[in-house]
């Protein structure tokens, strides 16, 4: 089994032996976990956008390349961007976890809202999010934790490549890419950093990709929505705890997002609901 490290504060490590060795304040992947012959399941959560899956694949991809067997489970319906972007390649992922696995590594999720079934938090052996609502530490307390403040774990899971010295498959940066300019606004949002705009020029100098498919990403995803508006704004909602009450905030970009204001006003969102609207096009005023 693991040894437990220290329990920390939201966005700090929590380590385990074999586990995200830490060396000068640098992240590493998993190297010679020591619950081998089983693989490590790679997930992140239930019914993921492009970034989750993303990151899962490439960063299954790199553990195993640095001798620790793991696979990717996506459990529940990628997203319409997601699914796009997988079709390119004819990727389906495995969709049911092993019957036996020595742990479970998270991405692009550090809360137990939208966990899937088969993760038990204690089975949780490593998190890589690029937000923090909740305190991931205290939820997943065998996990090596790493929470930072950039645009997407896709970018968090590049840098491990890069650091391993190593470079993904062509489907692999291709993912890591699209991953990024969808979660960045096409690396216009605000929460965009000079990190996520590195990783982008870094995969696309490894595997181009063209604009029309960065358009047709985000056109699949503008389909989705108008689909049915009221359900994209229930998947896009996060919940946000407050001295004054919790409030919830969904953010729907799409091209011609502008275009379902009208509906949106529509929506029952209640009293203590936002929903953004960006269009990823369109540069911010």
């Amino acid at each position: 089994g693991a040894g437990v490290g220290g329990v920390g504060e939201a966005g700090e490590r929590c380590t385990i032996v074999g586990a995200g060795d830490v060396h000068g304040g640098e992240r590493r992947p998993l190297r010679n976990v020591q619950l081998m012959p089983h693989p490590c399941v790679v997930t992140t959560r239930d019914g993921p956008d492009l970034d989750g899956v993303a990151s899962a694949i490439a960063y299954a991809e790199l553990l195993a390349a640095l001798g620790t067997p793991s696979t990717t489970v996506i459990t529940g319906q990628p997203d319409a961007e997601a699914r796009f972007v997988l079709a390119q390649f004819g990727v389906s992922p495995q969709a049911e976890a092993p019957a036996v696995f020595a742990g479970v590594v998270l991405v692009d999720i550090s809360a137990l809202e939208g966990l899937p079934e088969f993760v038990v938090p204690r089975e949780v052996i490593e998190v890589i999010d690029h937000r923090s609502h909740d305190v991931p530490c205290h939820i997943f307390e065998n996990a090596h934790v790493d929470v930072d403040a950039v645009g997407a774990a896709a970018t968090m899971v590049f840098e491990r490549f890069r650091r391993a010295g190593m470079s993904p498959t062509r489907e692999s940066a291709w993912l890591l890419q699209a991953a990024i300019q969808s979660n960045t606004q096409r690396l216009r949002g605000s929460i965009t950093t000079d990190r996520d705009v590195e990783a982008v020029v870094a995969l696309q100098a490894l595997t181009p990709i063209s604009q029309a498919s960065i358009e047709g990403q985000f056109h699949a995803r503008r389909v989705e929505i108008l689909d049915d508006v009221d359900a994209a704004v229930r998947r896009e909602s996060k919940t946000f705890r407050h001295d004054g009450g919790s409030f919830s905030v969904s953010q729907l970009e799409c091209i011609g997002a502008l275009e379902l204001l009208p509906e949106i006003e529509g929506l029952a969102i209640g009293e203590r609901g936002m929903v953004n609207l960006v269009d990823p096009f369109v540069p911010a005023s």
